[in-house]
């Protein structure tokens, strides 16, 4: 798990494996999309691409169908947690 830090107040709820690789698999995977887009012939866009998929995608994957099979209670307590800290920062 990480912690979030935020310049203004407490930290976020700590994002869980799961929460975490998502998120870092999304970010890099809409870095790489852009790329290709922009450059479809490039390269290093390639290689970068095929790195991702070949160490990074199958546990980015693992762990989305994690997050799908949670429960709608689940769902609910983890956006509760992380929306409440937004609030109580704001607060301070």
């Amino acid at each position: 798990m990480s912690t979030l830090p935020h310049p203004h107040g407490p930290s976020v709820p700590p994002l869980d494996d799961d929460e975490e690789r998502v998120a870092r698999a999304r970010r890099r995977l809409t870095v790489l999309a852009t790329a290709l887009v922009q450059n479809p012939l490039d390269r290093q866009v390639h290689q970068d691409l095929r790195a991702f998929m070949d160490s990074e995608s199958e546990p980015a994957l693992q762990s989305w169908e994690a997050l799908l099979s949670r429960s709608p209670d689940e769902l609910r307590e983890r956006i509760s947690a992380l929306l409440g800290s937004q609030v109580a920062r704001r607060a301070s």
